[in-house]
């Protein structure tokens, strides 16, 4: 079935009952809110560079039919190594990061011809172009794990920290704050807004004594604390109570045909819409490389999504493995730029019922 077709069909699916308490809503006058959240895997030396040519494909879409469009208005610069055997959370082998990483991750962020300050770039020719989105970008950063048991992280104020202990780990955090947002009023961005860290630790049996005071240390200097759990990870479905703004569940259907059957999709969203969360959408590399396997599962986040009532209700993030939107959008092979079509068709007939909905 052709791709279009398929999404219309989809599209006439909304019959679901959304559960009584309904999804993290996809519109919000709050200031960290984001609709349409895209994971930018960035920092470590195994990453894209993130130059502006690559960053072009997830700021606007122009389609073959009509004119440029604005594309997502939330970027999350997301880290989970650095490529040189350093992790900033619990489960990814090698050594704990220390506070020489944190900072270099930072910096690898606030380049002034990559990740950061290509993307301002970016939405500033977009701006000359086609004229304001209706909300400025807003940027998530991420926010390290300080891992419990680590004693070599380094000092604050002249005082060595010691992770062992609950409050040397919030310093470590506040640290990381003040020294993004010094970076921040340093870099001058004229078209983003920094609207908060995200924890990158995707649950949270390690950091539940710390997770309350880290995020109300976030929202003192104003600004908001957001998280993407994995399925059934544990504190999920406690989300606010953690002292998180903002929570998408991931599904984790894409990444394993054959075990997870589509029932996960409707699992999910049910889930979701129970306590609040918003959805991930979640596609990799796969989909062009096993297309016969992995694209039908791209698609058949769409249509549930469309058929469960996300995306007219809920916010969205959207995993893409570190590049696979950019492969789609670049492609020569019309299937593959089809799959980057869809999805943005998807994602700006989103902003459509937004602006139908509050004029």
């Amino acid at each position: 079935m052709q791709a279009g077709l398929f999404l219309l069909l989809a599209s006439l699916m909304c019959d679901r009952a959304l559960p009584a308490d309904g999804y993290l809503p996809f519109r919000s006058e709050k200031p960290g809110h984001i609709s349409d959240l895209v994971l930018i895997y960035q920092g470590g030396r195994h990453r894209l560079e993130w130059n502006a040519d690559q960053l072009a494909a997830y700021v606007s879409w122009k389609p073959d039919d009509g004119p440029e469009q604005w594309l997502f208005d939330g970027f999350l610069f997301i880290e989970f190594k650095d490529g040189k055997r350093h992790h900033y959370s619990v489960g990814y082998g090698g050594s704990p990061a220390r506070q020489q990483e944190w900072r270099w991750l930072l910096e690898r962020n606030f380049s002034e011809t990559n990740a950061l300050g290509a993307l301002d770039s970016v939405v500033g020719k977009v701006i000359d172009r086609i004229g304001p989105p209706a909300a400025r970008r807003k940027v998530v950063l991420t926010m390290p794990e300080p891992i419990r048991g680590q004693t070599n992280w380094g000092s604050v104020a002249g005082t060595p920290l010691d992770f062992n202990q609950p409050l040397d780990r919030i310093a470590a955090c506040e640290w990381h704050m003040d020294q993004a947002l010094r970076l921040w009023r340093e870099a001058r961005f004229k078209n983003l807004d920094l609207a908060g860290f995200y924890w990158v630790a995707e649950q949270a049996s390690a950091a539940e004594d710390i997770l309350p005071e880290v995020a109300r240390a976030i929202r003192k200097r104003g600004l908001s604390f957001y998280w993407i759990p994995y399925w059934n990870s544990r504190g999920a479905a406690r989300w606010r109570e953690l002292g998180f703004d903002y929570a998408w569940q991931q599904p984790n259907h894409f990444f394993h045909p054959g075990k997870v059957p589509d029932s996960r999709l409707a699992d999910a969203t049910a889930f979701a819409g129970a306590r609040g969360l918003g959805l991930e959408f979640e596609v990799d590399g796969r989909a062009l490389t096993s297309p016969e396997t992995f694209r039908p599962r791209f698609y058949k986040y769409l249509a549930a999504f469309t058929r469960d009532g996300v995306e007219a209700s809920s916010s969205v993030a959207y995993y893409e493995g570190g590049g696979a939107l950019l492969q789609m959008a670049t492609s020569r092979k019309p299937e593959a730029r089809a799959m980057y079509d869809d999805l943005c068709r998807w994602v700006t007939r989103r902003h459509g019922l937004k602006l139908k909905t509050h004029p």
